[in-house]
């Protein structure tokens, strides 16, 4: 299918040197762009239908299987956030 679009200036721009950045026609690029936004739109649509239990049941399942006890994973989340927090502090 052939599709032709007006672009603003800037918005021209950026794609061509996007493209130019992958080594890539601007033609290509627009296509994996617009792939890649309808793909994400699709995953959102899909995600937005489940419940949030539905989303987070794969990590609850991993927490089951873990065998760690609800204070264990929390002393791992607060560990993993400190530490991170430590290094972002030392960017700084």
């Amino acid at each position: 299918m052939t599709v032709t679009l007006e672009l603003e200036p800037e918005v021209e721009l950026t794609a061509t040197k996007q493209a130019e950045e992958q080594g890539l026609p601007l033609d290509k690029y627009v296509e994996i762009v617009v792939k890649e936004a309808v793909n994400q739109r699709q995953r959102v649509k899909q995600l937005a239908q489940k419940s949030f239990r539905e989303i987070l049941a794969p990590i609850h399942q991993g927490f089951k299987e873990s065998g760690l006890t609800e204070d264990e994973i929390m002393q791992k989340f607060e560990k993993a956030r400190e530490d991170v927090w430590q290094e972002k502090q030392k960017s700084e």
